[in-house]
C-alpha cells in the first residue's frame, strides 16, 4: 500500500461526535447479540478469573512485513504462497488503517477459519474471521457504522466510523480483502466502545475487547477470547522467533513448553475425580489447545510408542503418521491417537487426543520438536485439548508442577 493511501484510510476512520443521549438505563441502538458461539469447556472455564492470567505481551511498534508473513505462515499452516502474500498484506494494511492491533487480527482469522475461506460454518458466518452480518447489518448506513460510548454522566455519546471502501453484506463478508477489511473496522468500534458496553451491561468479567466480537454487546463467556489471545501469543512467538519455551525440569532434565503462545491453561487436573469416588482419578493434565495445533517434545528421547489407543483394557496398536491419518475414529479407545517418548532414566511422557502424528516408533527426537498436532481423537464428549502424562517408572506425576512456570492453572491460582 502506498504512503498516500495509507494516509487517506487514516483519515476516512476520523470519529465524529454528536450531542450525547441520555436515556436513563437505556440503550439508542439495536441491541448486538452474538449466536450459535462456540463453547466446549464451559464447566472448566468457570474456574477462571481475569485476574489469574499475567499481562499479554506488546506486539512491536513496527512491522516487519517479511517476518509478519512468515510468522502468519506458521500460525496457519501451509498454503499458496500468493494467498498468504495476500493476506498478510491485507492484515497489516487494514490494522494500520483502523489503528488495531495486526496480531490479534491475525489471530482471530487463524481461530475462527483456519485461515481457510470456506469451512462448513460458512452458510452463516462469512468470511475467514466468519463475520456476524446480522449483529452488525442494522449499524451500517451511508459509508458509516454508527455506535455509542457513554460519557462520564452516563449519557450516550452517538459516533461514526467512516467504513465506505465496501458495501456490508453476506457476499462482501465473504470474500477475502473485503472481510479482512470490515473485520479491521468491527474491532476498531469494540476497541472503542468496549469500556461503555462492559459498564452498561451484565458481563462475564474478560480481559480485552475481542470477547464482544463473539457474544455482541454483552459478554457471556470467555473460551473464545482465551482462544485468540492464545493465538496472539503463538503468532507473536513466531514472529519473534523466541523458540520452544524453557518450562522448568523433572528429576534433573530440562524441559519445554509442550504447546506454544505460553502461558497456557490448565483445562482438569491431575487426580480429578470427575465425579468418581474410586479410583486414581485423572492421570495427567488437559491443557487448552485448538483443533491442529503442533504439539512439541518435553525434553529429548526416543519414541517408544506411535499410535492409537484401543478398546478393551491395554488394547493398542502402532501406526504411521499415513496410517495414524486413515485410521477409524470410531474404531479408537478414549485415548485415541498418541505418543510415548522415553527420556532416560525411567522418564516416560504421553501425548494423547492427537489429532495427527509426525513421528514413528523409535524414532529419536529432540526438545522442541514437533510431534503431531492436539485434537480431541477418543474423547467422548469434550473438544480439543491436549492431555499430558509423565511417568516415572510406573508411576504417574502430576506435569502441571514441573511445568508452571508456562501454565495458568486456576487449582494452584485458587488457593
Amino acid at each position: 500500500m502506498s504512503m498516500s493511501r495509507t494516509h487517506l484510510l487514516a483519515v476516512l476512520i476520523v470519529i465524529t461526535t454528536i450531542a450525547g443521549v441520555t436515556l436513563a438505563g437505556k440503550w439508542p441502538w439495536q441491541r448486538r447479540i452474538g449466536r450459535d458461539v462456540e463453547i466446549r469447556h464451559k464447566l472448566q472455564y468457570q474456574r477462571v478469573s481475569p485476574d489469574m492470567w499475567p499481562p499479554e505481551p506488546e506486539s512491536p511498534s513496527e512491522i516487519d512485513p517479511d517476518r509478519f508473513k512468515s510468522a502468519l505462515s506458521e500460525l496457519c499452516g501451509k498454503m499458496p504462497e500468493q494467498r498468504l502474500e495476500r493476506y498478510s498484506g491485507a492484515i497489516l494494511d487494514e490494522s494500520a488503517a483502523f489503528e488495531i492491533d495486526s496480531f490479534l487480527l491475525a489471530a482471530l482469522m487463524q481461530d475462527r477459519s483456519g485461515c481457510r475461506p470456506k469451512t462448513p460454518d460458512y452458510a452463516t458466518k462469512y468470511g475467514l474471521t466468519r463475520i456476524d452480518v446480522d449483529m452488525h447489518a442494522p449499524h451500517v448506513r451511508g459509508g458509516k457504522y454508527k455506535y455509542f460510548v457513554m460519557d462520564d454522566e452516563g449519557a450516550w455519546v452517538e459516533k461514526h466510523l467512516v467504513v465506505d471502501r465496501y458495501p456490508f453484506n453476506i457476499w462482501k463478508a465473504a470474500k477475502w480483502n473485503s472481510n479482512i477489511y470490515w473485520s479491521a473496522a468491527i474491532l476498531r468500534v469494540f476497541k472503542e466502545q468496549h469500556e461503555s458496553l462492559d459498564r452498561a451491561f451484565p458481563t462475564r468479567s474478560h480481559r480485552h475487547y475481542v470477547s464482544h466480537w463473539f457474544f455482541g454487546d454483552n459478554v457471556r463467556e470467555i473460551e473464545p477470547e482465551d482462544r485468540i489471545l492464545t493465538a496472539r501469543r503463538r503468532l507473536l512467538s513466531y514472529y519473534q522467533d523466541t523458540g520452544p519455551v524453557r518450562a522448568g525440569e523433572f528429576n534433573g532434565v530440562p524441559l519445554v513448553s509442550p504447546l506454544d503462545g505460553v502461558p497456557r491453561l490448565v483445562l482438569d487436573d491431575f487426580g480429578n475425580k470427575r465425579g468418581v469416588k474410586s479410583g486414581p482419578g485423572h492421570q495427567g493434565t488437559d491443557l487448552t489447545a485448538p483443533q491442529g495445533e503442533p504439539i512439541r517434545a518435553v525434553a529429548p528421547g526416543r519414541v517408544v510408542f506411535a499410535g492409537v489407543d484401543l478398546p478393551g483394557a491395554g488394547a493398542s496398536k502402532k501406526l504411521s503418521p499415513k496410517e495414524a491419518q486413515a485410521f477409524p475414529e470410531k474404531s479408537m479407545g478414549k485415548g485415541g491417537l498418541y505418543i510415548a517418548i522415553n527420556h532416560g532414566g525411567g522418564f516416560r511422557t504421553y501425548y494423547m487426543h492427537m489429532d495427527s502424528l509426525a513421528v514413528k516408533d523409535w524414532d529419536q527426537v529432540e526438545a522442541g520438536q514437533i510431534i503431531g498436532t492436539v485434537g480431541r481423537s477418543g474423547a467422548a464428549q469434550s473438544g480439543s485439548h491436549l492431555h499430558l502424562e509423565f511417568r516415572m517408572n510406573k508411576k504417574r506425576e502430576d506435569p502441571a508442577i514441573h511445568l508452571s512456570s508456562v501454565l495458568v492453572d486456576p487449582k494452584r491460582i485458587s488457593k
